[in-house]
């Protein structure tokens, strides 16, 4: 007994297809309840540091300036920022949904962050600061 092809197609578009649901983060999630604190001109990074622990980032144009004279890629300064150092705290969390079938596909990518971002001055108190809350957002 023979059996028809097409009688499996249902079978084998069903094995093909398939849904993905992935949710995820990075970071550590932004201390809110400090960013009132933060005053220009008078919090110092140590205080920053303590309130919000290591950053996700930071920017320090005399590192960038050094590192570059020392390969010797730039024979003298050549970086100049406003702003010497700046400390940014980071929180990202996303979603992805999505269908595959042979026919039709669809997906859905929502990423969205809480930005803290501080400024300082030559002597590592805060210049300006900013905050942006993103994850609220998120579908």
């Amino acid at each position: 007994m023979r059996r028809s092809p097409l009688l499996l197609l249902p079978l084998v578009l069903l094995g093909l297809s398939g849904c993905v649901l992935v949710d995820f983060s990075e970071g550590q999630i932004v201390a809110v309840d400090h960013i009132p604190d933060i005053v220009p001109g008078k919090t110092t990074k140590k205080e920053v540091l303590d309130w919000f622990g290591a950053p996700q980032g930071l920017a320090d144009a005399s590192f960038f300036e050094n590192y570059l004279v020392d390969q010797e890629l730039a024979p003298g300064p050549v970086v100049t920022l406003p702003f010497a150092d700046v400390l940014v705290y980071r929180f990202t969390k996303g979603t992805v949904r999505g269908l595959i079938t042979i026919v039709w596909n669809y997906g859905r990518f929502d990423i969205k962050s809480d930005t803290l971002t501080v400024f300082f001055d030559d002597k590592d108190v805060v210049l300006y600061y900013g905050y942006r809350k993103g994850t609220d957002d998120l579908f």
